[in-house]
């Protein structure tokens, strides 16, 4: 069985083309059509670059297969089943999903039993693509619609799971849930520690090359939030706290309400042209700060920059650091914060909480998006009894 990757770097996209090269049947998951929200336009580059792949392999497209209703990106599900011929195939649960958004876009045509797919994919289903076999695993969590193909010993994990240096999916859109995706990873950690994990978007960590596979014992021993030792309770009350700091997605109105349509763009007015439904909320955004209990920011560690604001005797004196924290004293810190990315996520370290909790104050008012401050600062850390370095 052989994957081709293809990476659409403005929405952070993993699109798979699964294929077998002798018998030349093959599969597409999640396809990006691409959009420019400025402009308000949709081209095919991305689809254009799958198409001529599977034109050049001479490739049979039996299905096209939807992880869950993004939220990020448009499908091109429809563009490729044009071409191609190929249905469209989600899990069932995407009824679930049109029920929730058909109020929120107000779209009173919309059915809400899946008809506007091909196939609806229960648990544990299989399609036949010739010569090869797709299993649906579902996966809910990130959304109540998220399905994992398993295709020989290769899992297409969408939103779920990431590369083990990231962590895992969000869980803060509507119907969502911390608890359903503690489940649905754990019996993905029942497969075999060599199945590859093939996951939905990649958003290379401290600026590493895009990465798309890794597998579920590195998984397993290694993932940024979620291992096989991690209690249910910590997972839970480490990605709610996360979730909490983390703006929604550029493109969520756009994407969701075609998504929920398996990729078709609005019906055109009598003018001509379609147009997109924007809700407007006039809810005070909630604060983008989160505090996070010590035990938890072990499973954080490896997707965050540890920046201690207090001064360097406090840094090497009797309580310590945490291993790999950043000392910016905080009379330093908005000179040196000049030159990091704001989109980075960032934990803020103090004695006690409440300097590091002005410092991410000061970040949030220019422009930081993806703040923590580690409650009760290096009093707590040490009381928890965690590894300091002086």
């Amino acid at each position: 069985m052989d994957i081709k990757a293809f990476y659409d770097a403005d929405t952070s996209t993993l699109t798979y083309v699964v294929f077998d090269s002798a018998s030349r049947d093959a599969v597409v998951i999640d396809p990006v059509l691409d959009y420019d929200s400025l402009a308000s336009r949709t081209s095919t580059r991305s689809l254009d670059q799958i198409a001529a792949f599977v034109r050049e392999r001479e490739l049979r497209l039996h299905y096209i297969l939807e992880t869950h209703p993004h939220a990020d990106h448009l499908s091109g599900s429809q563009w490729l089943k044009t071409h191609f011929g190929a249905p469209i195939a989600i899990g069932e649960n995407i009824r679930l999903v049109q029920a929730t958004f058909k109020d929120v876009f107000d779209l009173p045509q919309l059915a809400v039993d899946g008809s506007q797919f091909d196939c609806l994919l229960t648990d544990g289903e299989l399609l036949r693509c010739g010569t090869f076999d797709v299993e649906a695993i579902a996966t809910p969590g990130h959304t109540p619609a998220c399905v994992t193909y398993k295709i020989g010993d290769a899992l297409f994990t969408g939103d779920a799971l990431f590369m083990h240096d990231y962590g895992t999916g969000r869980c803060d859109f509507p119907s969502g849930s911390a608890d359903a995706l503690y489940d649905s990873i754990s019996r993905l950690y029942a497969l075999p520690d060599a199945s590859r994990v093939f996951p939905g978007h990649d958003y290379q960590p401290g600026g590493r090359a895009v990465a798309w596979e890794t597998t579920i014992g590195q998984s397993k021993q290694a993932n940024a939030q979620l291992r096989a030792e991690t209690t249910r309770s910590d997972f839970v009350a480490m990605r709610t706290a996360r979730d909490k700091t983390l703006r929604p997605p550029r493109l969520l109105y756009p994407s969701v309400q075609v998504n929920i349509d398996a990729g078709r763009l609005p019906t055109p007015h009598a003018n001509g042209r379609s147009y997109l439904a924007i809700p407007i909320s006039t809810a005070p955004e909630p604060p983008p700060i989160a505090e996070v209990e010590p035990s938890l920011v072990a499973f954080m560690s490896g997707a965050v920059m540890m920046v201690d604001v207090r001064e360097p005797q406090e840094f090497t004196g009797e309580l310590g650091h945490v291993p790999g924290a950043r000392l910016v004293p905080l009379g330093n810190l908005l000179d040196v914060a000049t030159d990091w990315d704001k989109n980075r996520e960032i934990m803020l370290v103090c004695r006690s909480g409440g300097r590091s909790m002005r410092a991410a104050d000061e970040l949030a008012k220019r422009g930081f998006r993806h703040l923590y401050n580690l409650k009760g600062g290096m009093l707590a850390w040490n009381d928890a009894r965690l590894p300091v370095e002086r």
